[in-house]
Formats: structure tokens, sequence, C-alpha cells
């Protein structure tokens, strides 16, 4: 019985010696050295890996900037800091990184936007816009069971009267948070020290659209007609705001007629401080 289990024994033991032998033989010929310098690079990055810069994650950006040198590859969560330690590390001119933030493209609060029916279905924004249009009357609202919340690494969003709110301080513009939103009413502007914004995503017509929601963008044009810079322009229904070319000069919020107005005029903490002391 031993003397015949004695060669199965060998033959096994035998296939796996040559195996290793060629996975070891494999692993040497193969073996790519990896530059040291791409962990400390990697060291230097947040860690959160997010996918803002257009990688998959942080050890894929430190390959790369350590790879191909490219000075135009940005790390949003970084900021301006890091692309100088980076460009300080590597002996390069790192392009300027523009600050950017995270904004909600809708203002449907419980008592501005109608809702449809109660909704007791899986908490999650996707589950409830396949169910039915949503806890909410109007399609393009935020839907307000804050999805998006677990995609922020940063704590910078919650939920609030069943709509997500956005923390300018702790938000650093990755952008991981926008594919989680199924109504797509996140999205990124610069961060400028006077962000005017369309704080609407709807592309009803004004008449539906104000049925729907009392905050909601009605494509009366005021706004397009008040800017003399020409940085207001109408897509289907919906006013938008080109970021570059408005100066935050603010005519568009004063003649906005909707009752809640859906023209957003949000200032950078800094300036919001110094008006207070002027005014102190």
């Amino acid at each position: 019985m031993a003397s015949s289990m004695i060669l199965p024994v060998i033959s096994l033991g035998s296939v796996a010696f040559a195996l290793s032998v060629i996975i070891l033989y494999i692993s040497k010929k193969f073996h790519v050295e990896e530059d040291p310098m791409v962990e400390i690079i990697n060291d230097m990055l947040p860690g959160v890996n997010c996918g803002a810069c257009g990688l998959p994650g942080c050890m894929a950006f430190a390959e790369e900037l350590v790879k191909t040198k490219n000075t135009n590859l940005t790390c949003p969560p970084g900021g301006s800091d890091l692309v100088s330690a980076l460009g300080s590390k590597l002996g390069l001119q790192m392009a300027e990184v523009e600050p950017v933030t995270c904004v909600v493209l809708c203002q449907g609060t419980h008592n501005v936007v109608k809702p449809t029916a109660e909704y007791v279905g899986i908490q999650d924004c996707w589950a409830a816009t396949q169910t039915f249009v949503g806890p909410k009357q109007c399609p393009y609202s935020c839907v307000g069971l804050g999805s998006c919340i677990a995609y922020c690494d940063f704590g910078a969003m919650s939920l609030e009267d069943g709509i997500i709110k956005i923390d300018d301080e702790l938000c650093t513009g990755c952008g991981a948070c926008i594919p989680a939103c199924p109504t797509k009413v996140l999205a990124l502007i610069p961060k400028k020290d006077k962000q005017i914004f369309i704080a609407c995503n709807s592309h009803d017509k004004g008449a539906v659209a104000k049925k729907y929601c009392s905050a909601a963008c009605i494509a009366c044009q005021k706004c397009l007609k008040a800017c003399d810079l020409d940085a207001i322009t109408m897509d289907n229904n919906l006013a938008v705001i080109n970021q570059e070319a408005c100066n935050g000069c603010a005519k568009c919020v004063e003649v906005c007629p909707v009752e809640v107005n859906c023209i957003i005029e949000r200032k950078a903490s800094t300036l919001i401080e110094e008006e207070m002391k002027k005014a102190g």
C-alpha cells in the first residue's frame, strides 16, 4: 500500500519543484526595478485615492508623475501647497492648481419642492429613482437620501432638510462624490472670493418647473439680460453661468424673480470676515 503511493508523491513533488523553478525564473527575468522616488511621492500625497487627478489612486499618480514628469498632473485635494512641494522634490515647475469646490445645483428642501409620496424603501438615492421618480416631484432635484456622503473622505457633506449641504472649508474639490448622484446635482466650480452659480438643475419649461419647486429656474432670461459680460447663457430652459467670464458683480442675483432666488451668491469665509469687521 505504502509503495503504491510513493510514485504519485514523487510525481507531484517533481511537478511542484519544476513549477517553482519556472516561477522563480520568470519573476527574475521580468522583474522591474521601482524608482524609490515613487514611494517618496506617494507618501506626500493625501492618500484618499479619490481619482480626482484622473488616475485610479495616489500610487498611480505617483508612478505617472515620476515616470512622465508631466507638470500638468494635479492633485485637487492637495492644493497649491502640495503642488509646490512636489515640484521642489522633483525639480519641476508644476502647473498651478486652480482651487475648486463642489456645489449643489438644487435648493429642493422639504418646504421648497413638492413631494411625491412617502418613500419607505432602501435609503439610497439610486434605488429611490429606480423605483419611481423619487421622493420629490422634480425629477432633476437632489433626491435627499445622502448616497453621496459615503464618497466624501473629508466630512464635507451632510444631509439637512432633505438636501445635501457642503462645507466649503472642508471640501477639497476632489469630485469623488459627483458620480454618486443619480440626478447630477453636484458640480465643481472655481473657488473664488465670490461664487455665483445657478442652484437649479431643472430643464423643464418654466411653468412646469415652478409647479414642482418654488426655487426652480423659470427660464425668464432676466439674469442673462442683466449680465454685462455675457457670462450667462441658456441651456435647454436652464440658465448657466460661465465661471471664467463671471466677475461676481451679482447683478443677476438682484433681478432673479424666483420666490426662493435660484441664483446663489457665496462668499469665501475670509471675505465674510472682512465685511463683518467693516460693518462692526
